[in-house]
């Protein structure tokens, strides 16, 4: 007889499909199913079998670090790896790599990459609700995805009831319903149409994603996936741009600079990058992962704003008696704005402001500097008025006024992060007699 698991077998849903859970929603679902909180499977189970002091120290302290960057553990790294091999071994599996981003480790950077809050379409979570098992797909989680194109409406970032956004994985949480009020998340007031490029394009998007998700890692693991990427920008780059740079760029309307950065392979184009550069090229993300030969064997423009690039604006005509008019009522008016507010207002650039009235534009950016400088220090004092009150509370019900005491009493988390605050509070522990 085979060993038994610790936790349910549980299978994950959608594995080889474009809407494959999410190791967030799994770990969701497994706390559903054994009828616990997240909180209490993280600290019984999970913690203790990762083993890293960062977790443990949160389980006995307090905090919600773990928490608050719940977003990583959809992702690639270190700790998504640790807790994809301690989940498995919990519950006897061997596929939970699937719901990670595990695939995309060897030539997708991590900038731009996942969203820090949930994103859901109500039409999937409301069938779905209706069938007994909510989820969360790992495609909802990634920044480029902004449309379900099952039911064409935009993922939506924030509860229809109580109107706040919901974190990716907190210590009381089940799938399909806000953690904050728990209302259901299939609850929709305004559900947003896309138009029809942006339908296209997000089609794109998933489709793409979906085929380097469902890659199977064996068959990607031998060559490095970034370099073959970069030689096939170059070869683009060779035949149908004869090696110009600045053509290339121009037509997948990229800075120069960054597409040189690229071709010579000492940065890498993020994953929303990359996919419109496929788009513009007409090509699909495998080929240029595997070298292939596009059987459509041409590339071409969209004609829409997202993509082509509208050219060179045509200059605005000065006219300096009714520009010398408004940098003089901008002069006096309240409160103060900076010279690129000023420029913005006025329809000019900022460079030929300073050129043909440099007096007044320096006055601006002076009159500017000090309303700052005051609006800084009376923020500055304000805090430190809250924090004497929160010493004086704290040390009046005998309690130390640690930095973190402090912070919950103010409702200021990092509050004392900032050099001047801390000072100030290390001045009240030694005015006091305390030691930091």
């Amino acid at each position: 007889m085979s060993e038994r698991s610790i936790l349910y077998n549980l299978k994950p849903i959608g594995v080889g499909t474009k809407y494959v859970e999410s190791l967030t929603s799994y770990i969701m679902r497994i706390a559903y199913e054994h009828n616990i909180t997240i909180g209490c499977l993280i600290k019984k189970l999970i913690a203790p079998q990762v083993n890293k002091e960062y977790l443990l120290r949160s389980i006995t302290y307090g905090g919600n670090r773990f928490y608050d960057g719940a977003k990583t553990i959809n992702g690639y790294m270190e700790n998504a790896e640790d807790l994809v091999k301690v989940v498995e071994t919990l519950t006897s599996r061997s596929d939970l790599f699937g719901l990670t981003l595990n695939n995309l480790k060897d030539f997708i950077p991590l900038r731009n990459l996942l969203k820090e809050k949930l994103s859901w379409c109500p039409e999937c979570v409301k069938i779905w609700q209706s069938n007994s098992i909510v989820y969360y797909p790992l495609i909802w989680h990634m920044k480029t995805v902004k449309v379900c194109i099952e039911h064409n409406c935009y993922l939506i970032e924030e509860c229809q009831v109580c109107h706040k956004k919901v974190d990716i994985l907190r210590r009381q949480m089940i799938c399909g319903y806000c953690p904050n009020c728990f209302a259901s998340l299939s609850v929709n007031a305004n559900c947003e149409r896309p138009e029809k490029f942006e339908l296209t394009w997000q089609t794109f998007v998933i489709q793409n994603i979906k085929d380097i998700l469902t890659l199977e890692k064996r068959s990607i693991s031998s060559n490095s996936l970034s370099g073959q990427v970069i030689s096939q920008l170059n070869l683009i780059n060779e035949e149908y741009f004869a090696g110009n740079v600045s053509n290339f760029s121009k037509f997948l309307t990229i800075p120069k600079t960054t597409l040189r950065c690229w071709l010579s392979r000492e940065n890498f184009p993020t994953l929303e990058t990359l996919l419109l550069i496929c788009f513009k090229l007409n090509k699909n993300i495998l080929d240029l992962l595997f070298e292939r030969k596009n059987t459509c064997g041409r590339i071409f423009q969209i004609d829409n704003p997202l993509i082509v690039d509208k050219g060179k604006k045509s200059r605005k005509p000065l006219n300096l008696v009714d520009i010398d008019k408004q940098l003089k009522e901008l002069l006096i008016s309240e409160p103060a704005i900076s010279m690129s507010s000023a420029a913005n207002q006025i329809g000019h650039d900022k460079r030929v402001l300073y050129r043909n009235f440099p007096d007044q534009c320096k006055q601006i950016s002076a009159r500017y500097r000090e309303f700052v400088v005051n609006k800084s220090n009376q923020r500055i004092e304000t805090i430190k008025e809250e924090i004497n009150n929160a010493f004086l509370f704290l040390t009046k019900e005998g309690v130390y006024p640690s930095r973190r005491k402090m912070e919950q009493t103010v409702n200021k988390n990092g509050l004392l992060k900032e050099k001047v605050l801390q000072d100030y509070w290390k001045t009240l522990l030694t005015k006091n007699g305390f030691t930091e």
